[in-house]
């Protein structure tokens, strides 16, 4: 028995395997009948507590003793919750109960999914509102800057050293104009990883210290420019505890609002990284001319 298929979450639990419960609530009830266990899940009990159940197959489940008489009266005790309010399914198994409606699980899906496209909806507008403030010409313009570090590549082990012998710093302003774009050697000239032409901090340390000053700069994570302060030894701006405030991953994954159906969770699919400085701006500018429902025409 302990080779048994174990499965993480009933969304994993193929059709055919059912639940001693799950066997009795079938419309034509039936019972394992000393068919053995052929599975077991993982799951939550009606307490929320982690809990294991035995699964049965379904082919080697035999009818209950309920007379025919008894199994009609079942079904007007149990018509309400046995045909789907939004389709008029009738599927053997009962039906759950969906903001006060029972459906069947492809119109449960539906109402799922269109709750989840309303959040998304909602999401966008909030991150569309930030883009339009940073592009707003009657305010101080941000920079849009890029930070990659630059790694040596990996040993024969396959271990990885993440201390970066480069950055390439990638700035622009929101008109377009170039600021920066460079790569700063943090090794020595003679290692191999370092990209050719890396020119060495020094050297613009005055272009780099005044790039991070400015009062608003549009990063794509968080902590992008971190590399930056440490080796310049700046300080972020200030309110910037825990990163950049305006950071653009996870406003770029809410506009795009990718929402992964097949999710058990509210999930979306990661906005792919624009890696460029111009391209950020692109898309920060696409961003801010999203047209929203509650626009003036």
């Amino acid at each position: 028995m302990a080779d048994l298929p174990r499965y993480k979450g009933w969304r994993q639990v193929p059709a055919g395997l059912l639940s001693k419960s799950q066997l009795a609530d079938l419309d034509l009830p039936r019972v394992p009948g000393g068919a053995p266990v052929r599975a077991r899940v993982e799951t939550r009990d009606w307490r929320d507590r982690k809990t294991v159940v035995d699964l049965y197959s379904l082919a080697e489940a035999l009818p209950s003793a309920a007379t025919i008489g008894q199994l009609v009266a079942a079904r007007a005790r149990a018509s309400a919750s046995r045909v789907c309010e939004g389709c008029g399914a009738r599927p053997d198994r009962s039906l759950p109960c969906v903001n006060g409606r029972h459906l069947c699980q492809l119109c449960s899906r539906i109402v799922s999914l269109q709750q989840l496209a309303e959040k998304a909806a909602a999401d966008r507008a909030s991150v569309v509102a930030w883009a339009r403030q940073m592009v707003a010409p009657d305010l101080l313009p941000p920079y849009v800057v890029r930070v990659k570090q630059i790694l040596r590549p990996p040993a024969p082990s396959g271990r990885q050293n993440l201390n970066p012998v480069a950055l390439w710093v990638d700035a622009v302003d929101t008109t377009g104009r170039r600021l920066v774009n460079t790569t700063v050697r943090l090794a020595g000239p003679r290692v191999r990883a370092v990209p050719a032409g890396a020119v060495d901090p020094a050297s613009v340390e005055e272009q780099i210290v005044s790039l991070l000053a400015a009062p608003v700069i549009v990063t794509w994570t968080d902590n992008e420019l971190t590399p930056l302060h440490i080796l310049y030894r700046v300080k972020p701006a200030s309110g910037w505890y825990g990163g950049n405030p305006n950071a653009m991953s996870w406003r770029a994954t809410y506009w795009r609002g990718d929402v992964n159906p097949d999710a058990y969770h509210f999930s979306r699919r990661s906005a792919i990284n624009a890696v460029r400085a111009d391209r950020t701006l692109l898309l920060l500018r696409r961003m801010a001319a999203t047209d929203l429902p509650d626009d003036p025409t």
